[in-house]
């Protein structure tokens, strides 16, 4: 049953469905795929979600922005936390040029391969003219990336969250973009790992949880 979920929505939290984008993060196939490194244990719940969440937003001609990470092969930019078991060969993942680096197929467009050298440079790779991937260092989306300024450029004040995993990169993008001043929306059945208290508290800050039927007609799609 699709669930409903009761927000704290005020003037300053609501989402403007004008205004939106859509932030996938880390949907690559070493983490969203069942062949992949390391395949999050309830893909099959979520991939399907995570692609129904991103065709709406398509059909609402919305803006897409697919946050990455990539590893290069020496673990120079590998997070301290990691860096030690990748060097070991432990917790290999998203290797750059690798294809466990890439969008999960279904998720992408065009079927194009990540443009390593532009994303590590920190510069957008157009897909579409509505869809786009970002490279981030870190867990955030918003840190040491050029998303707030992108999102701003584009006239964007509220973001919908979904992805991979609900308590690190998930998690870390919404509190970037609560700290920036955006307006956030979660579809917790588009992201892994989710955890009741985990939504609790990003209600308390202002998250809108919404089901995938509701963000539909949030999006006024039938």
């Amino acid at each position: 049953m699709d669930k409903r979920y009761e927000n704290l929505e005020t003037p300053y939290t609501r989402l403007n469905p004008e205004s939106c984008a859509l932030l996938t993060v880390d949907v690559q196939n070493d983490w969203g795929d069942p062949g992949g490194a390391r395949p999050m244990p309830d893909l099959d719940r979520v991939i399907p979600n995570i692609l129904e969440v991103v065709d709406s937003f398509r059909r609402a001609g919305r803006p897409i922005v697919h946050v990455v990470r990539i590893y290069l092969e020496d673990a120079s930019n590998v997070d301290y936390c990691r860096r030690w078991q990748f060097e070991r060969g432990e917790a290999r993942a998203v290797v750059a040029g690798s294809w466990g680096s890439q969008l999960v197929a279904s998720l992408n467009p065009t079927g194009e391969e990540l443009d390593v050298p532009a994303l590590l440079d920190g510069r957008m790779q157009e897909l579409t003219h509505t869809e786009f991937v970002m490279y981030k260092p870190r867990f955030g989306a918003f840190h040491g990336t050029p998303l707030k300024d992108f999102l701003e450029e584009k006239g964007i004040d509220s973001v919908v969250i979904v992805g991979i995993t609900f308590p690190n990169c998930v998690l870390a993008t919404q509190l970037g973009a609560t700290d920036n001043d955006f307006r956030v929306g979660l579809v917790p059945g588009a992201c892994t790992q989710v955890d009741e208290a985990g939504l609790r508290a990003m209600q308390n800050k202002g998250v809108q949880l919404m089901s995938v039927g509701e963000l539909k007609d949030f999006l006024g799609i039938a």
